[in-house]
């Protein structure tokens, strides 16, 4: 056994450096890596603003306007609406979002969630007359 273990001392060598730097590779993809890119969530309300909050930091906002109320959450570098009162509550059993391009949406508040890079590079673009007008009702008769 020591003689097998002497001839292929430098395979297990390898095999080992192999595994460790996979390891780490495997760590940095499924952890995001120290330097994963910075975002921010852009709330979007029925009156027109847009609160925009950093990802990275956890912190509660209450939008209310003419159509409701809505709680919004993030924790842990996630965001989710926490209470809202519009009938169904829809917008409360979404999955809580992380990542630029995902989006939570409330069409009875008309509110938009959405996360984009800090850099606003990929911000995304929502035709408000869909969310204001989601029965067709913004066509004018001709």
């Amino acid at each position: 056994m020591a003689h097998l273990l002497e001839r292929y001392r430098a395979t297990f060598a390898a095999a080992a450096i192999l595994a460790a730097v996979l390891s780490v590779l495997f760590a940095h993809a499924f952890a995001g890596g120290g330097d994963s890119e910075h975002c921010n969530v852009l709330v979007h309300d029925a009156d027109g603003q847009v609160h925009v909050l950093d990802l990275s930091e956890d912190a509660t906002l209450e939008v209310t306007t003419a159509l409701g109320s809505n709680t919004i959450v993030i924790e842990g570098g996630t965001v989710r609406v926490s209470d809202a009162d519009c009938p169904q509550g829809d917008c409360t059993r979404q999955s809580a979002i992380s990542r630029p391009g995902e989006q939570i949406i409330c069409l009875p508040h008309r509110l938009w969630i959405e996360i984009v890079p800090a850099d606003g590079s990929s911000a995304g673009e929502m035709d408000a007359d869909a969310v204001s007008y989601p029965d067709g009702a913004d066509t004018v008769a001709g």
